[in-house]
């Protein structure tokens, strides 16, 4: 059996400069590539996390609201809040429209017995808008009309949810 000895002499070669700089690139490449998948990973997580706690807060407001009459009991037919009615207050808001415009957060999201929620959810804003609206369902020979009630949930300015419901006279 032939041995075949290197141009130094000895019988073991080593790595050269050359082979050692192409080894470092392919690793530098594969580490930029990995990391690169984890940051990723990581954004969709924080999204979804965003998104699930704006649902949240976006599902609480709509019930809040549509647990109340589309028609004002005072008869006021001007969307928003009546003089003096708050959220929150010792008037409180007693119909649907009087949530028109209504915003809340960041920093101040409350339930409807003024009580915070939670840390996690206070860098959202939550705001409502309500339009009047009207349909005419094929066949039925007449209209209905309600209140397009619209909930939008943001965070950093991206609004994550929007909810819409109607709230029929």
């Amino acid at each position: 059996m032939r041995k075949f000895r290197s141009s130094t002499g000895r019988g073991s070669r080593a790595f050269t400069a050359f082979e050692a700089l192409i080894a470092a690139t392919i690793l530098a490449f594969l580490t930029a590539a990995v990391s690169g998948a984890l940051m990723a990973g990581r954004q969709q997580s924080k999204l979804g996390r965003d998104t699930l706690y704006a649902s949240m807060l976006a599902k609480a407001m709509m019930d809040e609201i549509m647990r109340l009459p589309a028609t004002d009991p005072h008869g006021s037919v001007t969307m928003g809040h009546d003089a003096g009615e708050t959220r929150t207050g010792t008037t409180p808001f007693n119909c649907v429209k009087d949530y028109n415009g209504y915003t809340d957060g960041p920093n101040n999201i409350t339930d409807l017995a003024s009580n915070a929620y939670p840390a996690v959810y206070q860098y959202y804003v939550r705001s409502v808008t309500v339009v009047p609206v009207t349909y005419a369902p094929t066949g039925w020979g007449q209209s209905i009309s309600g209140l397009l009630v619209t909930v939008t949930v943001s965070r950093d300015g991206q609004a994550l949810v929007t909810l819409q419901r109607v709230a029929f006279y």
